[in-house]
């Protein structure tokens, strides 16, 4: 349930230690001669999922020092971010770190300090859905839906008007949903492409990247054993489900359906036709546009009807609805005795 991590370990390098690592990059600082930022940085862009690892130092004042590591969880562990992870993964990861951490830097397992101390700078929690040929109408479904101050964006595959990925973005935060089938096929460095071309299909991916607030939330300290756990992923992804609709299902409804359930209702008939031609407008042209022809209190205020009329806020043309995506088990209600 996670995917990219960047994570700060608090460790300080001799002189000498630094010198005997073959980075592959070094700059500094140019505003100062004296007191220089050093930059150091280690990677391989030969193999996808390596962690990327930045060594800073202040030049006269080596222990003013900071060591950032950058990865993909799924990808270090498998090789791959089609993999999901599993509640021991976590613990694989962190052991697999410090190792890795030991060899590049070409030091003792012992100087790499324990995990405890590790603090997580950026969170990507994720989660994968297989719902094979129905990926394309919960990515339509999506493509209408706002989010409060977040600004949307719809990606199409190239030279089609298919929707493969849908971007909510804030100013510190991300969220989007998309067509995992379609990123891998994209991505031309991918190890045993065929292979994990195949475990994507039918995988619809949805991913949130964490505000520095929202981490802080978890872990005023944000220590990585407190953020990077499969329960704290769980609850944030669901939150976001529950925001986007798409734990309660999205209804697929036809006009005529919606017309019929709005003649039905003891409402004048001026209110009738308003609803109408606003529902028609929500189908066919979508949230966005429908907000651009609206004013926002008449928006509200017409959604709120067909919400009571209909039962549900997403609109789209067939008869159907397209099953709840969920991460935690639905919460029952208490049923009283009579």
């Amino acid at each position: 349930m996670f995917d990219t991590v960047k994570i700060a370990v608090p460790l300080m390098l001799s002189r000498q230690e630094i010198d005997n690592i073959d980075w592959n990059e070094t700059v500094s600082s140019r505003r100062l001669e004296a007191n220089k930022t050093i930059f150091k940085k280690l990677y391989d862009s030969d193999h996808k999922g390596l962690p990327f690892i930045r060594y800073t130092y202040k030049e006269d004042e080596p222990s003013k020092c900071w060591l950032k590591i950058e990865t993909s969880i799924p990808s270090f562990i498998y090789g791959s971010n089609v993999n999901e992870l599993q509640d021991d993964d976590i613990d694989t990861f962190f052991k697999m770190m410090r190792k890795y951490i030991s060899v590049k830097l070409k030091i003792n397992l012992s100087r790499v300090p324990s995990i405890s101390t590790w603090v997580t700078e950026k969170v990507h929690v994720c989660k994968n859905f297989i719902v094979g040929h129905l990926k394309s109408r919960y990515l339509n479904a999506m493509s209408a839906r706002s989010i409060a101050k977040y600004q949307k964006r719809t990606f199409n595959a190239k030279g089609s008007d298919r929707v493969e990925s849908v971007e909510w973005k804030a100013t510190k935060k991300k969220e989007k949903i998309y067509d995992k089938e379609a990123e891998v096929e994209q991505q031309r460095q991918y190890p045993d492409k065929a292979r994990h071309l195949k475990r994507a299909k039918g995988i619809l991916r949805y991913e949130i990247e964490l505000s520095d607030t929202e981490i802080r939330k978890i872990s005023p300290g944000r220590k990585a054993v407190e953020v990077l756990t499969i329960d704290v992923a769980a609850k944030i992804l669901q939150k976001g489900l529950d925001r986007n609709g798409l734990s309660s299902g999205v209804k697929y409804t036809s006009l005529q359906q919606v017309i019929d359930a709005i003649n039905q209702e003891t409402i004048p008939l001026r209110t009738k036709s308003s609803l109408i031609a606003f529902a028609t407008e929500l189908l066919f042209s979508g949230e966005d546009e429908c907000l651009n022809k609206y004013a926002a209190s008449t928006f509200r205020k017409r959604k709120r009807q067909l919400r009571g009329i209909l039962g549900t806020d997403v609109l789209l043309i067939g008869d159907s609805m397209l099953p709840p995506l969920r991460v935690l088990p639905q919460k029952k209600t208490a049923t009283a005795l009579i």
